[in-house]
């Protein structure tokens, strides 16, 4: 029976580490445990659960610290994990044979990143709706799947390359091995923690420009500073990557050219945006946000009827993609079609009943009708879904509609919600002195 060794680089994983570690415990013969300057509980937690716990002087370079932790190693396979991702125990049979039957060297697995909005994306993958069979995530709403190398055979000569976003796929490809798809599940949660992704951004796009002074005409470190910039919203910067990607010939990820689009787009160039949209849409015709995004550029642009034909079908493709409902009501919107705009709004609510922006665009809708009546519905339907959303306008509406219909317990209640929520509006302080009248 193979030996599985489990591989980790650490700092400050407290928070998430001994889920992590509980969750692999079953699965893996030895915990290997690079610390790179933990200053919280991290090492203790680690011993915890009999983890042999190395100590490495952090050098701006996580091949180098993930090195370090493949060294230390004495199993036949080695699975990398992050401190803020688990394993369901739904998948460890699946990792077992793929170690003790094995079709390849090493595997790619799927990592899926847990989100609270539907809107939100890693790269140019969108979230979906949660409905999959694990324990592991199963009270987080969305997600989003992509593949990760993260299991392999401990080749002599097995390495890490790249400071940032490091991978082993070259040591094994140049040695004649092989790379396989192995359908178990990786499950991350670090997008959950906004206050360490905003300082992830950061840091990681400065080791990514560094890592394109030192290395210009490397296709991985284009793609790197690409995916960087798209995060941290670097719109020029995201734009260069892309255009150095497309004189490298990079076309390994479709990335290349919807992020391309993308900052174009938030640079106002809307017209060269479509380009790179039309590139990606010719290799792949079914990429959902890419046929939305060149969508909107068309309604910017001033081609409505096109744009609303690429929302459509964007929504056709990928029946449950939010955004691309969202950007087609925002276009009826935008000219007047006040109930296609509503009904679109709708649909994407049965979808997403925890998004606020689609109720803040029916209130926008009714407001413009000057329907009140059913745009205070609506707000108290928002707050129903989307506690402590509106910005204070969902709560004054609802307010003022309830006290008029004689439901003053209710709109006290709602209104004592909206000034915990918002102490500093004025208008809710004025209904408060209304309500006691």
């Amino acid at each position: 029976m193979p030996l599985i060794s489990l591989a980790m680089i650490v700092k400050n994983e407290e928070a998430t580490l001994a889920h992590c570690l509980e969750s692999v415990k079953p699965l893996v013969d030895e915990m290997i445990i690079v610390d790179t300057g933990s200053t919280d509980k991290t090492i203790d937690i680690a011993g915890r659960f009999g983890a042999r716990v190395h100590h490495f002087e952090w050098c701006d370079d996580f091949a180098a610290a993930r090195n370090e932790s493949l060294r230390h190693c004495k199993g036949d396979w080695v699975l990398i994990l992050d401190g803020d991702e688990a394993i369901d125990p739904l998948d460890y049979e699946k990792i077992k044979n793929a170690c003790t039957r094995p079709r390849a060297d090493a595997y790619l697995l799927i990592s899926r990143s847990y989100m609270l909005k539907s809107t939100a994306t890693v790269q140019d993958h969108r979230a979906v709706p949660n409905k999959s069979k694990y324990g592991e995530g199963k009270n987080m709403p969305y997600y989003s799947d992509h593949l990760i190398l993260r299991l392999a055979r401990m080749i002599n000569g097995l390495s890490f390359d790249g400071s940032i976003h490091e991978t082993f796929d070259q040591s094994i490809l140049s040695r004649g091995k092989t790379i396989a798809e192995l359908d178990a599940v990786i499950h991350h949660y670090g997008k959950l923690f906004n206050d360490r992704s905003e300082y992830k951004d950061r840091y990681y796009l400065m080791l990514a420009q560094r890592e394109t002074e030192k290395k210009p005409d490397d296709k991985r470190a284009q793609f790197n500073l690409l995916q960087q910039a798209l995060s941290a919203k670097q719109w020029e910067t995201a734009l260069g990557a892309a255009q150095a990607s497309v004189k490298l010939n990079s076309w390994e990820s479709p990335l290349v050219m919807y992020g391309g689009g993308r900052a174009l787009q938030e640079l106002g160039r809307h017209e060269e945006a479509v380009k790179y949209f039309d590139v990606l849409l010719n290799h792949d015709p079914k990429h959902a946000l890419a046929m939305m995004q060149k969508g909107f550029s068309y309604k910017v642009m001033g081609n409505i009827d096109a744009g609303r034909q690429l929302m459509i079908k964007a929504i056709e493709l990928e029946p449950t993609c939010v955004q691309a409902y969202g950007c087609l009501a925002e276009l009826e919107f935008s000219v007047n079609n006040l109930d296609a705009a509503r009904k679109t709004a709708l649909d994407a609510i049965k979808i997403a009943p925890d998004e606020p922006d689609i109720y803040n665009l029916l209130l926008s809708v009714e407001i413009a009708r000057n329907n009140y009546t059913q745009a205070a519905r609506d707000a108290m339907l928002g707050l129903q879904n989307c506690p402590g959303e509106g910005n204070g306008l969902w709560h004054r509406l609802a307010v003022v509609y309830l006290l008029q219909t004689g439901e003053r317990e209710t709109a006290k209640s709602i209104l004592e919600s909206g000034l915990r929520a918002f102490p500093d509006d004025p208008s809710l302080a004025r209904l408060e002195q209304i309500s006691h009248a």
